[in-house]
Parts: C-alpha cells; structure tokens; sequence
C-alpha cells in the first residue's frame, strides 16, 4: 500500500485540528506553519475534508476549520480511503485486467498483506494519533 502525500498530509492537517488548545477555528495560515504544509496545497486538501464532515469551515478574519467529529470518530481508514484514488497495492486487487488473476500464486499473499493494514488502519483513530503526538511532544493527554 502505498499512501500519497495528499493522504498523509490530509491526517497531519486534522492531527493539527485535534491537538488545537483552544476551541476556535484555525485558519489555513495557522495549519500551514504547524504542519509545515503550503497554504495552496491545504487549501485543496480541505475541499474533500470538508464535503466528508470531517471539517467544518467558517470565513471572515476569525475565520477556519474545526473538527466536526471528535477524533474518536474519525479513523485513518476514513481518511485515506477518502483522499487516496485506491489503497490497495498491487493493480489486480483494485480491480485492474490481470490475465493471471485467476492462477496468481502470489495474489493471496497480498490480500492477507492489505488484510492486515486495512485492519490496522482501521483500528486508529485521530484521537489514538493525538496521544501519539502528545507522548512524543511529552506533553500530559488532555
């Protein structure tokens, strides 16, 4: 499986929405110098963030995104599965002709493979990614 920076950028910019301290929208500037991530490019992660209901967006100079969800409610399945064109690694598992589908011997091996990270990224939520941060920033959870 291989995640796109539009995927992990899309979990890093709602990682900095569900650490936020105070309970107020974060402009597109502000996530932009916490996350390191361009402006343009956050911009453009946000428009499907948004239509999901991950976000919700408000303008004017107090203006941004909060989290529409609490992050236990959002998974990084969610997440990925919505801001990548597939997850899945090799070609015929995304529904792609093979001519050796049916005769593959490898093709069971990657379906357990993504099996098993489906499963994994399906476990994780943004509030288990806020603990991470939280532990690797050794700040107390809050």
């Amino acid at each position: 499986m291989k995640i796109s920076t539009r995927g992990q950028y899309s979990l890093e910019a709602l990682l900095c929405l569900a650490t936020a301290t105070e309970d107020k929208p974060y402009s597109i500037h502000t996530i932009a110098e916490k996350t390191h991530i361009s402006d343009g490019y956050l911009e453009q992660l946000f428009i499907p963030l948004k239509r999901s209901g991950f976000v919700t967006g408000s303008r004017g100079v107090q203006g941004g995104y909060k989290l529409a969800k609490a992050p236990q409610e959002i998974t990084a399945y969610q997440v990925l599965n919505l801001m990548e064109t597939t997850l899945h690694s090799i070609p015929c598992l995304n529904g792609d002709e093979c001519s050796k589908f049916e005769i593959c011997e490898s093709r069971t091996v990657w379906e357990d493979v993504e099996t098993s990270i489906e499963s994994v990224i399906h476990a994780i939520t943004l509030a288990d990614l806020v603990s991470i941060y939280r532990s690797i920033q050794g700040e107390s959870a809050a």
